[in-house]
């Protein structure tokens, strides 16, 4: 009798071999409703689509295409008759950063951040910004029960994603421009303003697992981009004495959390677009176990090489191309690069096979499904056994 979902996520993530490769999709909101209909699963949903318009996939569907990993996040008060479909074009966020619908040439579309309330901000006005508050009303309670429901209704590992982004919300505070300038010429506001997020992202962090720490078998910690395609986007003396220490506090304080409540088995996972290979060491040095998405087509990120030389200190999450192989590969580049990153990263375990980013409306059905199929197929242990 093979492992279950956890199971299997469990050993891949202690470095052992388990029967086959785990898998982790996150899903945009056009591509989900595709998928579902593609499945014939016509079943109600009160969806709730991130500024990003993730949504994450019903149990059903995550056990009809065979994933073994669905996220959990802070619970919000529903919306009575919202639905995915009737959300509005325009909204002000928490951090009062108002956004704007915008569809994208492939289909779906994206919550953008069109104005900065910070954009020429000073310390003083830090003091004074209305900084939100995670912990709103029924939020502790109303995560606690979703964790509880996916944890014994299911199979699945849970991955808590709780406090949100640290450096992603400074550049909607302050515009993208502006935020590198200050990165650069202003280091003392810039460490000031992620201090402020630093302490919020802390808070919404711990909320998450006094609600939902026993439930989770992976933390994720924030998805902050530190690269560009080719290189990293921030300086090396910027990322080590402005933006690292901060993302670290927020780490050292989800590990102790985790330690001090007989989690120490939880890894922390970090999200990093881009050319990150140079700071890996400094990922791991901080703490951070669980690596995504290995965004394969930067400069750096060959998976054969990443596994030779962090193999043995990092787990491995995502390495199948967004940019061009899903939406626009053949169904048998697809086939030959899924095994391909399974060749590469799947031995000894410690790899998590996931599309390198949230799958939007420009990928079909049927390129998840070969991808899913591929690795269920060339993924089983030991590798290449099926072949």
């Amino acid at each position: 009798m093979g492992l279950t979902s956890r199971e299997r996520v469990v050993k891949a993530i202690q470095h052992q071999e388990p029967d086959r490769v785990p898998i982790d999709v996150q899903c945009g909101l056009d591509f989900y409703l595709k998928l579902k209909a593609h499945l014939g699963l016509d079943f109600e949903e009160d969806l709730q689509p991130s500024t990003f318009q993730e949504v994450i996939p019903h149990p059903k569907v995550c056990q009809a295409m065979g994933w073994d990993v669905v996220s959990v996040k802070l619970e919000k008060p529903r919306k009575t008759g919202a639905t995915a479909r009737t959300q509005p074009d325009q909204i002000v966020d928490a951090w009062g950063v108002r956004r704007r619908r915008v569809h994208q040439p492939g289909g779906g579309s994206l919550m953008e951040a069109v104005d900065h309330p910070l954009a020429g901000a000073n310390l003083d006005d830090l003091a004074t910004f209305p900084w939100p508050h995670p912990d709103a009303p029924g939020v502790g309670e109303a995560t606690e029960v979703a964790a509880k429901r996916l944890y014994e209704d299911t199979d699945l590992a849970l991955v808590g994603r709780f406090g949100g982004t640290i450096l992603e919300t400074a550049i909607d505070l302050m515009g993208f421009e502006n935020w590198l300038v200050a990165t650069a010429s202003a280091p003392e506001f810039a460490g000031a303003l992620l201090d402020h997020i630093t302490d919020i992202a802390i808070q919404g962090d711990r909320i998450g697992l006094e609600a939902a720490g026993k439930y989770i078998t992976i933390l994720k910690v924030s998805g902050d981009d530190l690269g560009t395609q080719n290189s990293l986007l921030y300086s090396p003396r910027t990322l080590r004495q402005v933006l690292l220490p901060r993302l670290k506090q927020r780490w050292q304080a989800a590990r102790r959390y985790l330690d001090e409540h007989d989690r120490p088995d939880v890894p922390l996972m970090f999200h990093t677009d881009g050319a990150i290979r140079t700071i890996i060491p400094d990922l791991i040095e901080g703490g951070i176990v669980v690596l995504n998405p290995i965004q394969p087509n930067c400069a750096g990120m060959e998976t054969d090489s990443l596994k030779r030389e962090f193999g043995d200190q990092i787990v491995f999450h995502g390495a199948i191309d967004i940019q061009w192989l899903l939406p626009f590969g053949s169904q048998e580049e697809i086939r030959r690069t899924v095994r391909s990153k399974i060749q590469d990263l799947a031995p000894g375990g410690g790899y998590i096979l996931s599309p390198a980013h949230i799958i939007q409306a420009d990928v079909s059905p049927q390129s998840v499904i070969t991808m899913t199929q591929t690795a269920h197929e060339f993924g089983m242990y030991p590798l290449g056994s099926s072949q």
